[in-house]
């Protein structure tokens, strides 16, 4: 071995990282340093170098096609010309600068590794990138296979992996090298190379230059020498592939042969500086160029390689074969006689020479095997011979095909950046921070809180090693792992600890069990280990509970009395990760999700964070940027609630989440410029994104209402949720109800705009109340919709239906929680409750037969059944919900509060009567003589039996509670309802009023039917409504002024005439006093009537 084959070292760019490469002829050299400039050598002796100045700071250079490739300051990897280095295109952006570039063999691709964890691999004939993601640290380094197949890389995350170019996949990958936070602080470049033909990886790791083996990946080589002291930095093939040169951090170079793996150079340099970058002359010299970190240019010439094979030679071992053969033999074999049973000396028998490599003599040249060592008699058969075609030796089986699993996602804590960085946030939650500072002298642990009333800022040392932390308003959680002398560890800084005992105690793990996850809820921590076990604790230290996992522990959340842990149920298809949540409550209330539920990730996503909501409801994000809600209407499934990616300008940017508030519907996260963790130094400002749930047409005024909808929506199911736990969300409930009707009425009217009616019907059928659908029948009258009117009347009713029977459900829900879970105040309230419910059910069965009088009244006027089975329905108020929760249903009414209102003006009296805290209800006008008779003396007997008057009221509660047919206020009546009423009594029958539009039709129905003959009875009168609309203005009049005529109010019985209100005294002064029986009186007619009467009457 010669030595001093290193030149003298020149001056070629400021102090600091320096990168070369050759031309593809190895006529030059060019380099490219912190300074900003790139510099063009012809030979180590050029005195008059061409500098270029392309950016502030140049980080990597390489040369392809007549112009050379650099990695600026600006983020870009950039193409400039040889002679002017003038701007020729740019190659890839990034959103850090690239820290290594590096191009194939065909010149085809260009792979750029980036200090923003990414890795772009640029086909410069389709000029198109493929991005490679995983890396959790700044990439080092990158080398593309000679094949063109795989790509390997190196990063500051202490991982090695090798990525199929197609898929992305990670193919293979080894956790080897020392984590750090960036490129400038790491202790090795780790510059990996392929072998020539691309059967082997070459990685340096501390003091030896690892061979992996291609497919297999395993390690088949190491070349090492005793003169290397330092770690091994940066390694580079030479073109031929027959040499492998390695430079170390101490300037120490050395150059094996990769036949052999002898040493046949190795020297250092007199600084003993480190080298940054090494690279071969590919003209075929035995010339290696290298720079330093002091800018310094170098070069190593001359070396002997009298040892070296010739470039035709394949003699590196492979699975203990050489091309086929066995390891330690030559090709053909040596014991094969060329010449044996031929009589020419250039020619050989290929019949043995088969037989000896393990092929049967045929055409085929079917493989058998090799001949086994226990029977050499077959080994020496002639192959000649008629049996060498049937060897019956033992055939070994191919080897079985290489699946290459997706990496599973590794326990981690919400809140927390990787373990590797030197500083690094433990754990940031809403109640405050915990940080990590590490250097090589000690290790600190900074708590800051939010409120500064909660507790004080702690600083604490770090000397038993804690990695994970979890903070609350009651304590701090510390966990730490195994080391050789000391167990896993769990440590509590209780701040609810009175008295002069300690505030911290400490439990550990049993032997051979780490913790991997930890979290706190109130009055209560829990621990997960990798022996799959959840260990519960008092925030006191008690032992509480030991829960089995049944998946390796992914993470852990905790809120108030819930706690969420999420593990691994398999192993994901197609690079996706399989996990599972179960969400129980410690403090034995109802689980929210005792059985397990699929945890939805993005394609090929790993989960970011996992929680609770302040509300309390779980949360998760997946590194996709999409954040989901348990979406609790359809049990433990989920929705998405927020893309975070649509708010980031960089693809390489990402969000970091904090938390997620539903009544105020917004994410509270942290943006993270070419990152997915935040740096804790400067702090970091903390943003507030709106939920926006996404959905299709997003841009369009309709997708816009429809996700107000949906979003809105999930705010009422938590607020009811909430309610039922006894909070007081009386105000956030209120404010969620008037954005969804006001997204509802919108809704309506848009569709009612574009002419889709169904559509408008459906829209009602959606929304929360009968109040909402009456709105929105009004408007629908503006429209003079009268079908459509006609339609959402029934919806209004099977809403009010609806409302009625979910009022009782919830009445029987809350009894089943109190004999499901008891609970103190509520549960004996609940057990009160259903006790008044049983004694009054049976007061209504016992009332049954002198309540059929007022039951069979109510079916004249179905707003009046509505209104008094509402009012009989409403659930008492108990402790669970707040004294201030006021039913929207209720209706306080006094016996002589009697509207006059009838039809349309149903309708106007609604929006009126929102505004007033007492709204009467409903009665009806006429009734029947034996029915009026009959609840007067109802009337008689309850004031002679009822000593207070909340007895009264209860008694009208029971009869609200017997069954009512609900009946459709708008629907077109029989022709027995026009008839007139006849009744025994002295009142008189009233005369049914007609619209102007009824007695046009009267006169013109003949016409109508002949124009429509295929519309039914039901349907002519709407036909006839369009047909009025276009007839003259002086007909139109005509039938105006006929039906204009004053309605007259039937006179009933003194004998049954009660002591009037002032209302009523007010109505009948307005009312005009006759008695001719020929003028038409006022009475109930159809839904078309009142409609039509409100849409054109204008009086």
């Amino acid at each position: 071995m010669t030595s001093k084959k290193m030149r003298p070292t020149r001056y070629a760019h400021y102090e600091g990282h320096t990168d070369i490469c050759y031309t593809d002829d190895g006529r030059y050299m060019i380099t490219c340093g912190t300074d900003g400039e790139v510099r063009v050598f012809e030979g180590l002796d050029d005195d008059d170098c061409k500098t270029h100045v392309v950016a502030e700071s140049a980080h990597a250079i390489a040369y392809r096609d007549g112009r050379f490739l650099v990695a600026t300051d600006s983020n870009l990897v950039q193409a400039f010309t040889m002679d002017e280095g003038s701007p020729d295109g740019i190659i890839t952006r990034f959103t850090a600068p690239a820290s290594h570039i590096v191009v194939s063999q065909d010149n085809k691709l260009v792979a750029c590794a980036g200090s923003d964890m990414l890795i772009k691999v640029h086909n410069a004939v389709a000029y198109k990138d493929t991005i490679l993601t995983g890396h959790q640290a700044p990439v080092l380094s990158v080398a593309i296979d000679p094949k063109g197949e795989y790509v390997a890389s190196s990063s500051c995350d202490g991982s090695v992996r090798v990525w199929d170019v197609k898929t992305t996949a990670v193919i293979a990958s080894w956790a080897i090298l020392p984590k750090t936070n960036n490129v400038s602080s790491s202790r090795t470049l780790c510059r990996l190379s392929w072998s020539k033909d691309g059967s082997f990886l070459c990685v340096p790791i501390e003091q030896e230059i690892r061979l992996y083996e291609r497919d297999s990946w395993e390690i088949k080589h190491r070349l090492t020498d005793n003169s290397i002291k330092q770690t091994i930095s940066v390694v580079a093939v030479s073109k031929c592939g027959a040499f492998i040169a390695g430079a170390c951090m101490d300037g120490f170079i050395a150059i094996w042969n990769m036949a052999n793996h002898q040493t046949i150079l190795s020297e250092q340099h007199p600084k003993s500086l480190p080298i940054c970058g090494l690279a071969w002359n590919p003209s075929g010299k035995k010339e290696v160029g290298f720079v330093n970190v002091d800018g310094q240019l170098g070069t190593i010439e001359n070396f002997d390689d009298s040892h070296v094979p010739t470039n035709d030679s394949h003699s590196i071992q492979q699975n203990g074969m050489v091309n086929g053969v066995s390891n330690g033999e030559d090709f053909p074999p040596s014991d094969v006689d060329m010449n044996d049973d031929v009589d020419d000396e250039d020619e050989f028998s290929i019949s043995k020479i088969k037989s000896k490599l393990g092929f049967a003599d045929d055409e085929a040249g079917t493989y058998i095997g090799l001949p086994s060592a226990d029977n050499p008699d077959i080994a020496s058969k002639d192959a000649d011979d008629e049996t060498s075609s049937v060897i019956t030796s033992k055939v070994e089986p191919p080897p079985a095909p290489v699946v290459q699993l997706p990496e599973v996602q590794k326990p981690f804590q919400p809140g927390m950046s990787p373990e590797f960085l030197n500083d690094r946030y433990m754990v940031w939650n809403n109640v405050g921070i915990v940080r990590q500072y590490t250097s090589e002298d000690e290790s600190t642990i900074d708590v800051e809180f939010h409120d500064t009333s909660v507790h004080h800022a702690l600083h604490l040392n770090n000397n038993a090693g804690h990695t994970m932390a979890a903070l609350s308003n009651e304590a701090l959680v510390l966990a730490c792992e195994a080391q050789e002398d000391q167990p896993s560890k769990l440590v509590v800084q209780n701040f609810a600890a009175f008295g002069n005992s300690s505030k911290e105690w400490f439990v550990d793990m049993p032997s051979e069990e780490e913790i991997v996850a930890i979290c706190i809820g109130t009055g209560w921590l829990a621990a997960a280990t990798d022996k799959r076990n959840l260990r519960v604790f008092s925030t006191s230290g008690i032992q509480r509970d030991l829960i089995n996992i049944p998946g390796a522990v992914v993470c852990l959340a905790a809120a108030e009395d819930q706690l969420m842990f999420i593990y691994h149920t398999g192993m994901g298809a197609s690079g996706d990760q399989s996990m599972a949540a179960v969400i129980l409550h410690i403090n034995g209330g109802r689980h929210l999700s005792p059985m397990s539920c699929h945890v939805p990730l993005s394609p090929r996503s790993f989960l970011a964070w996992a929680g609770f909501s302040d509300e309390g409801t779980p949360v998760i994000m997946d590194s996709a940027g999409i954040v989901h809600i348990m979406h609790l209407k359809y049990g433990p499934n989920w929705t998405s609630i927020l893309n975070t990616k649509n708010h980031t300008r960089g693809k390489s940017d990402h969000y970091f989440l904090i938390g997620v508030s539903e009544t105020q519907s917004n994410v509270r996260c942290i943006l993270c410029k070419g990152s997915r963790y935040p740096p804790v130094l400067p702090k970091p400002h903390v943003s507030l994104i709106n939920m926006q749930v996404p959905i299709c047409e997003l841009e369009t005024e309709k997708g816009g209402l429809e996700e107000k909808m949906i979003r809105t929506n999930l705010q009422l199911n938590t607020m009811e949720r909430l309610n039922r736990l006894g909070f007081e969300v009386d105000h956030s409930k209120n404010e969620a109800d008037k954005i969804l009707k006001e997204a509802m009425i919108k809704l309506f009217a848009l569709a009612c705009r574009t002419e889709r009616e169904s559509r408008a019907v459906e829209v009602c059928q959606l929304m929360p109340s009968y109040h909402t659908v009456q709105l929105a029948i009004k408007y629908a009258g503006k429209l003079h919709r009268l079908q459509l009117a006609e339609r959402l009347g029934e919806v209004a009713s099977a809403k009010m239906e609806e409302e009625i029977e979910r009022d009782t459900r919830e009445r029987n829900r809350m009894a089943d929680d109190f004999q499901l879970y008891g609970g103190g105040i509520g549960g004996g309230m609940r057990r009160y409750q259903n006790q008044e419910s049983d004694e009054e059910v049976e007061e209504v069965q016992e009332n049954t037969p002198e309540d059929e009088s007022e039951e069979q009244g109510t079916h004249d006027n179905p707003l009046l059944a509505a209104a008094v089975r509402k009012e009989g329905s409403t659930p008492k108020s108990s402790m669970l919900v707040s004294p201030s929760t006021k039913n929207p249903f209720k209706k306080n009414t006094t016996p002589g509060s009697l509207s006059s209102k009838r039809g349309i003006d149903i309708i106007d009296q609604f929006r009126k009567s929102q505004k007033k805290e007492h709204t009467p209800v409903l009665r009806p006008l006429v009734k029947k003589q034996s029915k009026q008779t009959t609840l007067k003396k109802k009337a008689v007997e309850d004031d002679a039996t009822t000593p207070s008057g909340k007895e009264n009221k209860d008694e009208n509660v029971q009869r609200a509670l017997s069954p009512v047919k609900s009946i459709n206020p708008f629907k077109k009546s029989d022709d027995n309802a026009s008839q007139p009423v006849k009744s025994d009594a002295s009142s008189e029958v009233p005369v049914k009023k007609k619209s102007a539009l009824q007695l046009w039709f009267a006169d013109n129905e003949d016409e109508v039917k002949l124009k429509f003959p295929d519309a039914t009875e039901g349907e002519l009168l709407a036909k006839a409504a369009l047909v009025f609309k276009d007839v003259d203005n002086d007909t139109k009049q005509k039938y105006k002024n006929m039906a204009a005529a004053p309605p007259v109010t039937p006179v009933v019985a003194t004998s049954l005439e009660s002591t009037p209100t002032n209302e009523e005294k007010k109505r009948k002064m307005d009312e005009p006093d006759s008695q001719d029986p020929h003028v038409d009186k006022k009475l109930r007619g159809s839904g078309v009537q009142k409609l039509a009467a409100f849409a054109f009457n204008k009086s």
